[in-house]
């Protein structure tokens, strides 16, 4: 994540615009997404990431949870026990 947040009513604005860019559906897996479902993911993650709307894109929770980037592996963990995605995970893992 980025160092700092936008408040709450900035970045449920900022959700909106980006999953409406994205045509509502999950950029990885073209599955359509509820903006309540939504994961609004930031490319690049980190200290150094921003909250630019070049930096966000929609993602489905499945997908979300498989994007390997280290800063996920609580959401994996997560995401197996509530059956979003199956314990042979590591080969279904994406980079991007």
């Amino acid at each position: 994540m980025p160092k700092a947040r936008p408040p709450l009513e900035v970045w449920r604005h900022i959700r909106h615009i980006v999953w409406k860019r994205d045509k509502r559906r999950c950029v990885k897996c073209q599955k359509y997404v509820a903006l309540k479902e939504a994961h609004i993911d930031h490319i690049e993650s980190g200290r150094l990431a921003t909250n630019a709307l070049r930096n966000l894109r929609t993602l489905c929770s499945t997908c979300h949870a498989l994007r390997a980037d280290h800063r996920h592996r609580g959401m994996m963990a997560k995401a197996i026990a509530l059956g979003i995605i199956p314990p042979d995970w590591r080969k279904q893992v994406w980079e991007g």
